[in-house]
């Protein structure tokens, strides 16, 4: 910016953010995906009394994740990491140097982290499904912590099969559709969990509800195995205690 006030169109611009490296190579990665992928976007809403529960009973016998302050996206990725196990053809991709979608045999999940600066990358927590969950808990507040201080190695961001978008943090997110991580099958976004009255045996009854949100590329998937795939996660975040096995 000169002394002089630029202008664009007329309008006084406040200030210039250049649109290069990481910011870049994302917002065209993200364009890309766009454009390319035959998008889909289920929404659901999740009745998480036990895993509220769950969560807050971990939290307070931090022994048994080895130290680790667990969140919730630790558990949101290994509910992910069980439910793509019992359904693979949504842990694949559409290959792009032959025609042909290639079914992943390990489920690594990625987990999109916000950066200060306003850059989005996202590190893998690499065979989740063969991980107990304290591994996943350390895994993931590793990387997201060396994502904010930008010491992420290569490797971190590599070999993802599925993609976790958790803004459940930010107060008036419910919803969202999120961008297919090409050149995954589909990505998971969860917003922020509310109370909200719900029906349960003939009463109305006010419970913890977390929205979420699946992106489906219709290349790879249809309606059936991704609806399989959403009745299989609702059941493991609603029935939790699965995910806790030798922790």
């Amino acid at each position: 910016m000169t002394e002089a006030v630029r202008k664009d169109r007329g309008i006084p611009v406040r200030e210039i953010i250049p649109l290069k490296g990481m910011r870049k190579m994302a917002a065209d990665h993200l364009a890309n995906s766009h454009a390319q992928v035959a998008a889909v976007t289920s929404l659901g809403e999740v009745d998480v009394t036990e895993f509220v529960t769950l969560r807050e009973r971990l939290a307070a016998e931090p022994s048994r994740t080895s130290g680790v302050r667990l969140t919730y996206t630790p558990l949101l990725v290994k509910a992910l990491a069980q439910a793509l196990t019992q359904h693979p053809s949504l842990n694949a991709a559409l290959a792009e140097d032959a025609p042909e979608i290639r079914v992943y045999a390990e489920v690594n999940i990625g987990v999109a982290v916000a950066l200060p600066e306003g850059n989005l990358i996202v590190p893998v927590v690499h065979q989740a499904d063969r991980k107990g969950l304290a591994e996943v808990a350390a895994r993931v507040a590793d990387v997201t912590e060396r994502a904010r201080s930008g010491a992420l190695t290569p490797e971190d961001v590599r070999r993802g099969t599925f993609t976790l978008s958790n803004v459940g943090m930010v107060r008036g997110v419910g919803w969202s559709t999120p961008i297919v991580h090409l050149p995954q099958a589909a990505i998971l976004g969860t917003g922020r969990i509310e109370p909200k009255p719900v029906i349960r045996d003939g009463a109305i009854v006010v419970r913890p509800i977390l929205p979420i949100s699946l992106t489906w590329d219709h290349r790879i998937v249809n309606g059936v195995p991704v609806g399989q795939f959403l009745e299989t996660l609702t059941d493991l975040l609603e029935h939790p205690e699965k995910l806790v096995l030798g922790i």
